[in-house]
């Protein structure tokens, strides 16, 4: 799947973590990368072959849900997983995650359009928040 073809909004995490369990590997640590209602990007160094299935259980301060997952892809860095039992109430808090995330790119960008340094050397500020 490329990036023409994703479906769902991705964000990127810091801090979140999984667990997978395979047929082959009974339980591996891995980092999450990116989010989203339709899947994740895993780093992990173990060994997964695509198309195999896994349970991951996510968990983060924010969220904790157990999923089903197709490993979708896999480079030197981690898996690329696709959700395929997402309940509704697990979808909808990672929509009002990714919303929060997105609200507060748009407020950084929004601040940053409105902040500007002058050739003269000083900071000019537009107070129209």
């Amino acid at each position: 799947m490329n990036n023409a073809q994703r479906l769902a909004v991705r964000i990127p995490l810091i801090g979140w973590e999984a667990n997978i369990t395979s047929e082959h590997l009974e339980y591996t640590r891995v980092k999450i990368a990116n989010l989203s209602t339709g899947g994740a990007y895993l780093i992990t160094e173990a060994e997964y072959e695509t198309g195999s299935i896994v349970t991951l259980w996510l968990r983060s301060s924010q969220l904790s849900f157990f999923v089903t997952a197709e490993i979708l892809r896999k480079d030197p860095y981690g898996i690329a997983v696709r959700f395929l039992d997402l309940c509704e109430s697990d979808r909808i808090a990672i929509l009002k995650i990714i919303s929060q995330f997105l609200s507060k790119i748009k407020l950084q960008s929004s601040f940053e359009k409105k902040t500007s340094v002058c050739t003269e050397g000083y900071l000019e500020l537009s107070c129209d928040l």
